[in-house]
């Protein structure tokens, strides 16, 4: 459950590893924030690169998605909790819901293949220094005790609608803690890499691996300027 205490803790362990790595802090301002990478799912690729800096958007295809949010080259990021989400939305769309599960609504074809996705492992790698080596995405699955479309009362919808949406508390459902908390830096050379044991073989239109790092941002802390 968040609370203050754990958020001011967070807080406290992402001003001090930043100092352990020698990052000067003292024009730094830090405050709460998050990385959103998102990834089309594909029936022909089991690796997917997950773009985290600003300078990705223009040498990724994933990059372009309108609800990714970058790390800039002049900041520091600490990571405290990381999610995986599915989403079935286009590329530019405003509107895509985030699901902590293969819904069979969502997904209608390909709910069975999306389990690949949550036996697959998130790596991360700065500057050639693996910091992250394998972190299971199964950590995020959540089903939800109530699930879209339950019906109790008709076979078909009415006036009003009686079916029921997914179920989902997005504080807490779907991250997992990050601890240790690792630094991103934005001047780095970042590679966030997602391996699944294979492709996803079947895949609805406009399925899309949506990735969350939650944390403090740490501004103007990096040689960038």
């Amino acid at each position: 459950m968040a609370n203050s205490i754990a958020a001011r803790m967070t807080f406290e362990n992402a001003r001090a590893l930043a100092a352990s790595q020698g990052f000067g802090l003292q024009a730094a301002k830090c405050t709460q924030s998050f990385i959103r990478t998102e990834v089309a799912v594909s029936n022909s690729t089991a690796q997917y690169q997950l773009p985290i800096l600003v300078s990705a958007a223009n040498s990724s295809t994933n990059a372009s998605r309108v609800l990714n949010k970058f790390l800039n080259l002049q900041d520091l990021f600490y990571v405290s909790e990381i999610g995986f989400f599915l989403t079935v939305a286009s590329s530019t769309a405003v509107n895509g819901k985030l699901y902590s599960y293969p819904n069979k609504t969502a997904f209608p074809t390909g709910s069975t293949a999306l389990n690949a996705v949550y036996n697959g492992q998130l790596s991360i790698t700065i500057n050639n220094e693996q910091v992250l080596p394998a972190w299971d995405v199964n950590r995020s699955w959540k089903s939800t005790q109530t699930q879209e479309n339950t019906n109790f009362n008709v076979a078909s919808p009415t006036s009003p609608a009686q079916f029921t949406i997914d179920q989902a508390d997005w504080s807490c459902d779907g991250f997992y803690p990050c601890e240790p908390g690792i630094i991103l830096n934005g001047a780095a050379n970042i590679q966030a890499n997602l391996t699944l044991p294979g492709a996803v073989s079947t895949v609805d239109a406009n399925t899309a691996i949506v990735t969350i790092f939650r944390g403090v941002l740490i501004q103007n802390a990096t040689t960038v300027r």
